[in-house]
């Protein structure tokens, strides 16, 4: 018998959610305020809804190019676009992912400054990243690339790419990674970022610092400034996801 869930699936569990589950289990119920911790990585049901949908658009319409994730930590996103591409049967596509797999690196100028991040943040062994696939039962699997950003972008991205998740968590990646996937980018591609906070979009009262990330909107914004394109905020349960096409 699965465990009964209470809380709505997509909510990773806080504090509060912990305690009350070690309290339920040493009582011997199997009810659960939220799904067990360890099912969840760092993403939730909205955002992979989001890039489920967004994904397909470009498998569905045939825009040229590869797929590519920046930031793929534990997988979750991983496991969706792959799906995506299977289900699809698009055999002239590959699909990329770019990780440290040790966590984030130092936060420097800007990133220090916001206070945010820590170095090793977000860490999520390679190993943690392939459990996610046969949990999911995936036989297929991408390209991984390990290494910091500055040692993979651009040299090891493909030539071409359709869609692009971006999640990077800090200003001076984003601003990094940004500008070669940009310029890869088919006509009708889609990136989507995997956090993109617009407080006058979508304003939520004592949002998490990591959930608002507010360095890959300031180095998103920079970069945008001059384009045709504009980025659009999308709901995603605590925090917002952002995307743009390509012109």
């Amino acid at each position: 018998m699965d465990d009964i869930v209470v809380a709505r699936l997509g909510r990773p569990p806080g504090r509060r959610h912990r305690i009350a589950n070690e309290l339920l289990a040493r009582l011997g119920t199997r009810m659960r305020v939220s799904d067990p911790p360890y099912r969840w990585g760092y993403g939730n049901v909205e955002s992979h809804m989001n890039v489920f949908h967004l994904a397909s658009q470009t498998c569905a319409y045939g825009v040229p190019g590869d797929l590519v994730e920046l930031g793929c930590a534990t997988g979750e996103s991983s496991v969706v676009i792959q799906s995506v591409l299977s289900a699809g049967g698009a055999r002239d596509k590959r699909f990329h992912v770019y990780d440290s797999f040790s966590g984030l690196p130092e936060p420097a100028d800007a990133d220090a400054s916001d206070g945010i991040y820590h170095k090793g943040d977000m860490v999520a062994p390679l190993e943690r990243f392939e459990e996610t696939f046969v949990r999911a039962g995936l036989a297929a699997r991408p390209t991984i690339h390990v290494g910091w950003f500055d040692e993979t972008v651009p040299a090891q991205l493909p030539d071409r790419i359709s869609f692009a998740m971006i999640d990077c968590d800090l200003y001076s990646s984003t601003k990094l990674v940004l500008p070669h996937i940009y310029a890869r980018m088919s006509p009708g591609a889609i990136a989507m970022f995997g956090v993109y906070y617009d407080p006058e979009v979508y304003a939520r009262e004592g949002i998490r610092s990591t959930y608002a990330s507010p360095g890959v909107k300031r180095a998103t914004d920079e970069f945008f400034a001059d384009k045709p394109e504009q980025v659009s905020v999308l709901y995603a349960n605590e925090y917002s996801n952002g995307y743009f096409r390509k012109q």
